[in-house]
């Protein structure tokens, strides 16, 4: 693959998380969820194992963040990513979720970035 395509995907998905991350810290559940895939093959896997389907992990954030004054404020750390091909990407990245200045959550998340229907979106996510 081309250098300039590796770095325009690579700039892509950095834009995306950006995006993704705003949402959050405007209290934007609906909005950050854009940046997932919407399909029953979309994983999420965490310490408590592995949840598959959009809606299903839309439904399990929907409850840990019903009220979005429990948001909190979202900052992350890149720690690697590669562009596999033109349409994806692997994002490493540490994250914590912080109110008040109090920790609330947060560890090492690696995610699989695709482009499809000319957007960037997460397709699978391990955080842990």
């Amino acid at each position: 693959m081309p250098d300039a395509e590796k770095s325009e995907a690579v700039q892509a998905v950095k834009q995306a998380l950006e995006g993704q991350v705003q949402a959050w810290n405007t209290g934007d559940l609906e909005k950050a969820m854009t940046y997932y895939w919407n399909s029953p093959d979309m994983l999420w896997i965490s310490k408590t194992g592995v949840e598959k389907g959009y809606q299903e992990v839309l439904d399990m954030f929907r409850t840990d963040f019903a009220d979005s004054s429990q948001m909190g404020t979202y900052t992350y750390e890149p720690h690697y990513i590669e562009a596999l091909s033109p349409e994806a990407v692997y994002y490493v990245f540490q994250w914590k979720i912080e109110k008040d200045g109090t920790r609330l959550m947060g560890g090492v998340s690696s995610q699989l970035w695709k482009k499809k229907n000319d957007r960037w979106i997460v397709t699978s996510e391990h955080a842990s």
